[in-house]
């Protein structure tokens, strides 16, 4: 078609022009039809797009909290994850040592020195002197006014250890993750194998104390090495024989976790029986029959995991010293009973039977010489 015969404005032209232009406006509805179906189809995939990123980043969320929480089940990190402290308040202190001190001057520094380099924080101490004679501040100011150590004075007081443990566990259960109740002669050693040195961070986050409300260790009692006399060593360098066979090593002390709402000793008793209330566990993690601790808690002694070195009678001449301070209740040994039980510990000789009889002016009567 000649282009010149097409623009000239014949009726036959005209209306060719209009099929044209009918034809264009076809294609263009066509084509924006198309781009706005396109425009909402960017629009509707987007928003689907940041969905589906918005549920896997949740799912994700989730799933990293599960295995922190499957993980911290698994490794026992009770930093994170303690089932017994639901309250989700932190703990000032991890672990408190709670005793009552009578007379024990000579060996309370070296006590709080060993403790705190195995992780104890805070040191709780009744004071059970006799008014006007030495007082346990004079040995421990340092530590005192670094605010570790916190004394209680109850001088001349006939409370059991057992009475001021739970007074002190209601006082101090929400500062203290775990409660360690031993006495100043009583060392705890820790360890999941031999020549390990543990903290007690390390070895109570373990995952087989997680269904422990208390864990027990049983005494290892140590001999008196032969020393006749006190000397200035520590308690560590003069004693260093274990009696592995010792009857007396069935007994046992516990540490107790902090804020638990039950009675953690029986009023009236030793603090060597814990409340059959809690959860008891030995050494390696084994939850124990109550029975157990009913009247005493003694139990079949285990070393594995722990234990506590028990230096009962120290030298002859401290065991004088013990017994005529008798016990914090003000009660009077059986002295005869007790020279008898230190003979059971330590090797019989007649210059130790010597120092006896003349300390307390009178005869002895020995069954079990060894």
């Amino acid at each position: 078609m000649d282009l010149k015969n097409l623009i000239e404005p014949t009726e036959k032209n005209n209306n060719n022009l209009l099929l044209i232009n009918n034809k264009i406006n076809r294609i263009l509805k066509i084509k924006n039809k198309r781009k706005n179906a396109f425009g909402i189809c960017n629009i509707n995939c987007f928003i689907k797009i940041l969905f589906t990123i918005f549920i896997i980043q949740l799912f994700l969320y989730f799933l990293f909290f599960k295995i922190l929480k499957i993980n911290n089940l698994i490794f026992g990190n009770l930093e994170n994850f303690n089932k017994f402290n639901t309250n989700n308040t932190r703990n000032e202190y991890y672990a408190c040592f709670c005793g009552v001190a009578k007379q024990e001057n000579k060996y309370a520094k070296e006590l709080v020195d060993y403790y705190i380099n195995l992780g104890v924080e805070k040191f709780i101490f009744g004071d059970n002197n006799l008014p006007n004679s030495e007082k346990l501040s004079d040995v421990l100011q340092e530590y005192i006014s670094n605010g570790i150590v916190d004394i209680i004075e109850i001088f001349g007081s006939t409370i059991g250890q057992a009475e001021f443990g739970q007074s002190m566990y209601e006082k101090y259960k929400k500062k203290c993750r775990w409660f360690l109740f031993f006495d100043f002669d009583e060392y705890l050693e820790i360890f999941f194998k031999q020549n390990e040195t543990l903290k007690l961070k390390q070895f109570l986050s373990n995952k087989i104390f997680l269904k422990c409300e208390s864990i027990s260790f049983n005494w290892l009692i140590y001999t008196d090495n032969d020393l006749m006399f006190y000397d200035n060593r520590t308690l560590l360098k003069r004693f260093t024989t274990p009696n592995y066979k010792d009857r007396a090593n069935i007994f046992v002390k516990s540490i107790v976790r902090g804020n638990l709402d039950k009675i953690i000793f029986y009023p009236k008793t030793s603090q060597h029986v814990p409340s059959k209330k809690l959860s008891i566990c030995d050494s390696k993690g084994n939850l124990k029959d109550p029975e157990y601790y009913d009247p005493f808690a003694i139990s079949p002694p285990i070393f594995d995991y722990g234990y506590l070195k028990h230096f009962t009678t120290k030298t002859a001449e401290e065991f004088c010293v013990k017994m005529k301070r008798g016990n914090n209740r003000g009660l009077k040994f059986d002295f005869n009973e007790r020279v008898q039980l230190f003979f059971y510990h330590n090797k019989f000789t007649e210059e130790k039977l010597k120092l006896f009889e003349n300390t307390f002016n009178r005869s002895f009567n020995i069954f079990n010489k060894k």
